[in-house]
C-alpha cells in the first residue's frame, strides 16, 4: 500500500474529529503539511469518497452560532490506517525539491548566471530559518497536541535543517567564488551541453534578424 491522500486524511481525523476545514488547517500549519503534498482542492472529494465507502462517518455538530460537519473514523477506516501505518515506507528518494532539481540543471543552461542560483539559495536559507523558530515555538505553543511520537518528528526535522542550513552555507560561499572545473566528466558532456546552448542561441538570434537583413535589400 502506498501513501495517498486517503492515508493523510484518515491519520489526521485519527487525532480528533475534524471538519474539513480543520483538515485543510493541519495540511497547511500542522505536523502533516510538513510531511505529505496533500492540497486543500483534494480534501473535500476524498472526504466524500471515503464516506462512500465507509472508512469515515460524519455528524453535525453546534459549535458556538454555526454548525459544522464533523468526520471520525468507522472500526474500517481504523482498520485502514493500521495496514497502512504496518506497510513498509518508500525511501524518500529523490527528494521532491524543485531548487535541488533546478540546480541539476543549472551547469548546463545557466552557468554564468551564479548570482541568480546564489539568490535562490538565500531565500531558501530565509525560510529555513523561518521554519526552525517555528519548530522551536511549537513544544511551547499552548495550543498543539505534541505525543512522544509528534516530538520526536519534530527533533527530527529540526535536525534535517541544521543540516540543510549548514549545507546552505557552505554552497552559497562556493559559487560566491569564480567557478570550480567539473569533479568527473568522463563523456566529456559539460563543454558540448555548453556549445549546443550557444549554437543554438545563435541559430535563433540569427533567424530573428534574417528578415531584416532580406528587407533592406
Amino acid at each position: 500500500m502506498t501513501v495517498s491522500a486517503d492515508h493523510v486524511i484518515l491519520g489526521i481525523i485519527s487525532l480528533y474529529p475534524c471538519s474539513g476545514y480543520d483538515i485543510k488547517e493541519e495540511v497547511e500549519t500542522g505536523g502533516a503539511g510538513l510531511f505529505s503534498g496533500l492540497s486543500f482542492g483534494s480534501i473535500y472529494p476524498r472526504l466524500r469518497e471515503l464516506e462512500r465507502q465507509g472508512l469515515i462517518e460524519s455528524q453535525q455538530a453546534n459549535t458556538g452560532a454555526r454548525k459544522r460537519k464533523l468526520h471520525d473514523l468507522t472500526a474500517a477506516g481504523w482498520e485502514a490506517l493500521s495496514e497502512w501505518l504496518g506497510t513498509h515506507s518508500a525511501y524518500p528518494i529523490p527528494t521532491q525539491d524543485e531548487l535541488l532539481l533546478k540546480m541539476g540543471f543549472w551547469g548546463s543552461a545557466m552557468p554564468e548566471d551564479r548570482a541568480t542560483l546564489i539568490d535562490h539559495l538565500e531565500l531558501r536559507r530565509e525560510q529555513s530559518l523561518e521554519l526552525v523558530d517555528r519548530l522551536e515555538k511549537w513544544p511551547t505553543n499552548g495550543v498543539s497536541s505534541i505525543s512522544e511520537y509528534g516530538m520526536l518528528l519534530l527533533k527530527y526535522m529540526q535536525a534535517r535543517l541544521e543540516a540543510e542550513l549548514g549545507w546552505l552555507d557552505m554552497a552559497i560561499a562556493q559559487l560566491a567564488q569564480p567557478p570550480r572545473p567539473p569533479v568527473q566528466d568522463p563523456r566529456d558532456l559539460i563543454p558540448a551541453q555548453r556549445q549546443r546552448r550557444a549554437k543554438a542561441l545563435e541559430r535563433a538570434e540569427s533567424a530573428e534578424k534574417a528578415p531584416a537583413s532580406d528587407h533592406s535589400h
